[in-house]
């Protein structure tokens, strides 16, 4: 019998619960009532005690009138099904079919990350991933290729999960194994993408020569996808401003990143590269104008706008990404430098609250760095 989908919870959902049912009056007895439960349960549900199902999360929201809001903080992660809980006890039957489902698996929890981060999806990323690793050991000759090139999706996967919870080790380590898989696996974009990566992972650690130079390198084979490579160009501007190389360099970078992100759309994304959108390479070319602007006016409000189109693009289902604080924070300092302190205040408060909900000290670090470099004494 296969495994049954694990659920996945929000850490805002026990508050969430009890926030509404106060709001609309409601006593525990006569929620657990309107919802056929016990008046314990929702008592546990509310002390983070137990976890709900969701269809416990639905009918609760149900009867909270709550539009939907609630209900969404649960969700079933993505299951690989009967092939793969076969495979697992059976590695050496594994078939293309099922390192498909593999595929198909990974793409599910990245799509679920954008809507509940990196913490609630580690530990079932890292159990799938195990399952591949022991794939690696059993499967036969003529498949191994391919089981090679989804291991190296999956570690690249956990490397950034790795990097956005700040886990320096674990990013280092499973980025070196993505990297020497996808070459074994002969598969250029999974390379540029774990170099281009290990180049983020610099530019947070503050190394900013070891960001330039990954992100010139992962973009160096122009058979790399186009969007990847507007990504990889436009990261090593934004590396070029924050490290104060000479402007014409940084906009030369800009540029070429701007080209090959004009470029890009034009073409279909792929479905490991769906996140590289108009509002994708918006934020990130504003990221850029916004160290430009540090001193200089002109070039702050093109970071602005750039950052505010961005923001305002990104989907309701990632409003809750670490990544999506990340570009919260480039906001606020731009908004700061533009002298609405208010607006920047509030834009970093939205930004605590995703690294709160995600439990990212990556991103708590990021924002407690902006307050204190912003001199924004109160947050909203």
């Amino acid at each position: 019998m296969p495994p049954r989908a694990s659920t996945i919870v929000d850490p805002r959902f026990a508050a969430e619960l009890r926030r509404l049912r106060e709001a609309r009056g409601l006593s525990l007895r006569q929620l657990a009532a309107a919802v056929n439960h016990g008046k314990s349960l929702v008592h546990q549900l509310e002390a983070g005690q137990t976890k709900p199902t969701v269809d416990v999360a639905v009918r609760l929201d149900d009867a909270l009138q709550a539009s939907g809001a609630s209900a969404a903080l649960v969700i079933d992660a993505p299951d690989g099904g009967d092939r793969l809980a076969y495979v697992r006890v059976r590695p050496r039957r594994v078939d293309r079919a099922a390192a498909d489902a593999l595929s198909d698996l990974l793409g599910g929890y990245r799509r679920l990350e954008d809507a509940v981060g990196s913490g609630p999806i580690m530990g079932p990323v890292r159990t799938h991933l195990s399952t591949v690793t022991d794939l690696l050991r059993e499967a036969p000759q003529d498949l191994l290729p391919r089981i090679v090139d989804v291991a190296g999706q999956w570690a690249q996967f956990v490397g950034w999960l790795s990097i956005a919870r700040g886990e320096v080790r674990a990013a280092t380590v499973w980025n070196a194994r993505a990297l020497q898989w996808a070459t074994e696996a002969g598969n250029t974009d999974l390379i540029a993408t774990v170099l281009s990566f290990q180049g983020h992972h610099a530019e947070l650690r503050h190394d900013l020569p070891t960001m330039i130079e990954l992100s010139r390198e992962s973009r160096r084979d122009e058979t790399v996808n186009t969007a990847l490579r507007a990504y990889c160009a436009g990261q090593e501007a934004r590396g070029l401003a924050m490290a104060g190389a000479a402007t014409t360099d940084v906009l030369a970078r800009l540029s070429e990143a701007s080209d090959l992100s004009a470029q890009a759309a034009e073409e279909p994304l792929s479905p490991w590269g769906y996140w590289y959108t108009p509002s994708f390479f918006a934020v990130q070319q504003g990221s850029v104008w916004r160290y430009l602007g540090a001193a200089d006016s002109r070039a702050n409000d093109r970071a602005l706008e750039l950052l505010t189109a961005g923001v305002a693009g990104v989907s309701e289902e990632a409003g809750g990404a670490e990544w999506h604080g990340r570009n919260l924070v480039h906001l606020a300092v731009a908004q700061a430098q533009a002298g609405d302190t208010a607006a920047a205040r509030e834009t970093l408060s939205t930004a605590d609250s995703i690294a709160l909900a995600a439990a990212s000290r990556e991103l708590a670090r990021e924002v407690a760095e902006a307050v204190h470099h912003l001199r924004l004494s109160a947050m909203p």
